[in-house]
């Protein structure tokens, strides 16, 4: 008697110490959310950029940098598992600070910034990590402040989606609020005055 309680007692031990993990049924069942798409926009640049990389507050042959507040722009590409994705290209297209895309299509009154790249793009590590220097946008009416954004594999465009802000300081100021989806929303955390950092999470 004593033996078999004692087997019974070992056997579940071994069940929770050495099966669980691998047979766990919530861990079978745990699955990331993937980010949802979202429209492209009528701005996306269609021609071949000068700047491919992923500093927007500086283009070739300009002395000075892009003016407005910095966005120092993180985050990781994972998949549904989440396991980081490397070697995938994500790419990001957005208003400068006066709310103006670089595309003649864009009739916004202002003047658009000559010093900002407006385009960029970078490739994720091993650790499926990315990084943008970039600025915070500028609202392009009547939409909320957003930076648009496409990931590819193998030369394919797996997902094509945008990132909005909790609390846009522009927005904040002018009392605005508008709804948008949690997964595609940072928040913005000031570093120092006029720069801010973000970090963005893209499940495919």
């Amino acid at each position: 008697m004593i033996i078999r309680k004692l087997s019974i007692i070992l056997l579940n031990l071994f069940c929770v110490t050495v099966l669980s993990p691998i047979f766990s049924p919530v861990m079978a069942s745990e699955q990331m959310v993937k980010t949802p798409a979202d429209y492209e926009g009528p701005f996306y640049p269609v021609n071949r950029r000068q700047d491919e990389d992923n500093d927007l507050l500086h283009v070739t042959g300009q002395d000075r940098p892009a003016q407005g507040d910095k966005l120092n722009l993180s985050g990781v590409v994972l998949d549904t598992r989440g396991k980081p994705i490397s070697k995938a290209v994500v790419e990001i297209w957005q208003t400068d600070t006066n709310g103006l895309y670089l595309d003649n299509r864009d009739k916004s009154p202002g003047r658009r910034d000559p010093d900002f790249q407006y385009w960029g793009k970078t490739e994720t590590d091993t650790a499926g990590s990315f990084s943008f220097l970039t600025l915070v946008p500028g609202r392009y009416e009547p939409r909320p402040a957003h930076i648009h954004f496409k990931v590819w594999i193998n030369n394919q465009v797996v997902l094509t989606s945008q990132i909005y802000f909790h609390n846009h300081p522009d927005e904040e100021k002018k009392g605005l609020s508008y709804r948008t989806n949690e997964q595609q929303t940072v928040n913005l955390q000031e570093i120092q005055p006029h720069e801010f950092k973000a970090f963005f999470r893209i499940v495919l």
